[in-house]
């Protein structure tokens, strides 16, 4: 009786797309790396190149893990050698892990300013961690909120308030655990220009009674008041 015992061959089947995105100072979430074929157990090495700094490759269980040190995108090449005997089997992929700055923000201070009963739209920044992001922030100039999935500062500013305002915003990311970074933003508020609007008044006649006349201004904040001067 002649029996065949056929070994499928070695090959590594994770791919540069599964390995997960890394943050400095951040524990890594974890790849392990996947083989099928040969004869098992098998055994890991990083063969070109290196993982970035800061992780490591357990050889036996193909796991990568630790806390990135330095951002970047590392490319390197994984070989997996089977059990085999008498000769072993190897298997190479070429994969790459990229690695992120911590979160923080990149708008910078002051904001654009704002006019009281104008429009106003301003979108925050923030790079680094994992998006999505989300933002809060702390009191706003009145009439102006802040999207929290968008980091968009809008509305029509309004009340009496004028002069500039520090609003602390803070960028929260998507890792586990989430990590945030803050920033003190000024943004100056100022009431629109102020005049007078009437620049004539109907005559008057001696012993008549006088038509009523009603001033006009524009801008600034009302109500107003009036003097003659």
């Amino acid at each position: 009786l002649s029996i065949t015992i056929t070994v499928a061959a070695l090959s590594v089947t994770t791919t540069s797309g599964s390995l997960p995105l890394g943050v400095v100072s951040t524990v890594y979430p974890g790849a392990t790396l996947q083989a099928t074929g040969g004869i098992q157990a098998y055994s890991w090495a990083v063969t070109t190149g290196s993982l970035p700094a800061g992780l490591s490759l357990n050889s036996a269980t193909g796991a990568i893990s630790g806390t990135p040190t330095a951002s970047g995108t590392v490319n390197f090449t994984v070989t997996v050698t089977d059990s085999e005997t008498p000769s072993v089997k190897t298997a190479t992929a070429n994969l790459s892990i990229a690695v992120n700055p911590a979160v923080s923000v990149t708008t910078t201070s002051p904001l654009p300013a704002g006019v009281i009963g104008t429009s106003y739209r301003q979108t925050l920044a923030a790079s680094g961690g994992i998006t999505p992001y989300t933002w809060v922030a702390t009191v706003l100039p009145a009439g102006l909120s802040l999207n929290a999935a968008t980091g968009v500062i809008s509305g029509t500013p309004s009340g009496t308030f004028t002069g500039t305002m520090s609003v602390t915003v803070t960028v929260i990311d998507s890792e586990s655990p989430q990590r945030s970074a803050a920033a003190a933003l000024n943004i100056t508020i100022s009431a629109p220009a102020f005049s007078v609007t009437t620049t004539s008044l109907a005559g008057g006649t001696i012993g008549n009674a006088y038509t009523n006349q009603t001033l006009q201004a524009t801008g600034g904040i009302s109500p107003y008041t009036w003097t003659v001067t």
